[in-house]
């Protein structure tokens, strides 16, 4: 009798059934990302997404339990993205204004060439909390990987503070980029790139982040003694 063990068929079509079930995922992201842009994420109903992607709704529930979790699928493909363009920032001398000037141009291409994605972000983070937990996770994580920028600081609360900072100027810069660019405000293009880029030179340029202001801080004077 032979020793030798023989793959079972359930084995062996393993890496295939895995490699189908993400396929149908990835489809059935492809087919509700351009619903949720045209229609509104609280217009569409998980119905009309297993129509879209040619599915039953009982096999879309295998997948996604609820359209937050689509989202979150979206984040998924999208985060590596988005840090590696902060990585990119990172890389960048923040005196040479110049350079964080086409950076902040080929970032804001990246909102043009994923717009549906990131106006269906935008739609969803105002009604999904997991969503826009999410979000902040992936800017946390492209802050993080803006090592130089930190290395700058010691370790403690001077460099939580810069991470902050890098963290809430981020979320500043990518809300006004979908006004611009997504939502069309009324603001001149050029005009918007050079604000931003002034904005992220201030932001890494700086030799420190601001500390916390004591009580005669906040009221524009010395602090006096304490009693």
């Amino acid at each position: 009798m032979s020793t030798t063990e023989t793959a079972s068929p359930t084995d062996s079509s393993a890496p295939r059934v895995g490699r189908k079930k993400r396929a149908t995922r990835a489809r059935i992201v492809e087919c509700a990302i351009p619903l949720f842009s045209e229609y509104g994420y609280d217009k569409i109903t998980m119905e009309s997404i297993a129509k879209a992607a040619g599915i039953s709704r009982a096999n879309l529930y295998l997948h996604f339990k609820a359209k937050a979790e689509l989202v979150d699928a979206m984040l998924e493909q999208l985060s590596p993205e988005v840090v590696d363009s902060y990585r990119t920032l990172d890389s960048l001398d923040p005196a040479d204004t110049d350079s964080l000037r086409r950076w902040v141009e080929d970032s804001s291409q990246l909102w043009v060439d994923r717009r549906r994605q990131l106006e269906t972000l935008e739609h969803a983070l105002s009604v999904e909390p997991v969503v826009s937990q999410r979000w902040y996770q992936t800017l946390s994580e492209a802050a993080d990987a803006m090592t130089t920028f930190l290395g700058r600081y010691p370790d403690g609360p001077e460099r939580q503070r810069a991470r902050l900072t890098l963290v809430t100027t981020m979320l500043g810069f990518e809300r006004t980029l979908y006004f611009v660019l997504v939502r069309s405000a009324p603001a001149d293009h050029s005009d918007v790139i050079d604000v931003l880029t002034a904005q992220w030179h201030a932001a890494l340029a700086g030799a420190t982040t601001p500390g916390r202001r004591t009580r005669g801080d906040a009221h524009g004077g010395e602090r006096g003694p304490t009693r």
